[in-house]
């Protein structure tokens, strides 16, 4: 089993990259789960790699470039858990607004980002360098849950209620909301079929959103 996954999924889909093969070297042979290196707690050196490497338009046993498809949302529709939520419109580019709410933390508070045209390059300056966080009152019960194992202040951003935050400086104003973004768009990327896109063509608003409503809208799509 292959864990933390949607950072680099997120990387693969936000540049555009459909077709490719992942190889993953467990460093413990016993242990049946394996991580995807977490790296800053963003998408940045798995953006700037593939950048690096270059990409090649797919192409057919004839040499043609193969024409790339995305899904479209075509009735609005909603899905939410408690308070929280995601709608769906119709629209002809990528929009995504989406929403937390920390009013025990002030110093994250009450957040929107809205994404305007979301393309490629947008999403390798505006997204891909926003980092995973936490609220440090709360990382002793995650690590009593498990969870968290590879955590640590060099590749996340930490946040306390009453003393704000531990290791600035922010990559963005609004750096947590942003990564929210970014964690959706990967998982968004496991909707991709038969080498498409994954990021369906709508506008999708989000408020107060996580892994398992994102997954409940993969679900819903499929």
């Amino acid at each position: 089993m292959v864990n933390t996954v949607e950072h680099l999924l997120s990387a693969l889909e936000g540049t555009g990259v459909d077709n490719c093969c992942i190889e993953i070297t467990a460093s413990d042979t016993n242990d049946p789960f394996v991580e995807v290196p977490i790296l800053d707690g963003s998408a940045r050196e798995w953006v700037e790699e593939i950048e690096q490497a270059g990409i090649v338009d797919a192409a057919d046993e004839n040499g043609n470039s193969c024409e790339k498809l995305a899904p479209f949302v075509n009735v609005p529709f909603h899905i939410k858990r408690n308070d929280s939520f995601i709608a769906v419109f119709p629209s002809q580019e990528v929009h995504i607004t989406y929403g937390i709410n920390f009013p025990q933390v002030p110093s994250i508070g009450c957040q929107w980002f809205f994404s305007g045209v979301f393309n490629r390059s947008f999403y390798a300056t505006e997204i891909a360098s926003a980092r995973t966080f936490c609220v440090y009152e709360e990382v002793e019960l995650m690590r009593e849950r498990g969870l968290i194992k590879g955590g640590s202040l060099e590749n996340a951003i930490v946040c306390s209620a009453s003393k704000g935050w531990l290791n600035p400086p922010l990559c963005y104003h609004d750096e947590p909301c942003r990564h929210k973004v970014l964690d959706l768009i990967g998982d968004l990327s496991i909707f991709a079929k038969f080498g498409n896109q994954g990021l369906p063509i709508a506008h999708i608003v989000a408020y107060k959103g996580g892994h398992a409503l994102h997954a409940d809208l993969v679900r819903h799509l499929s």
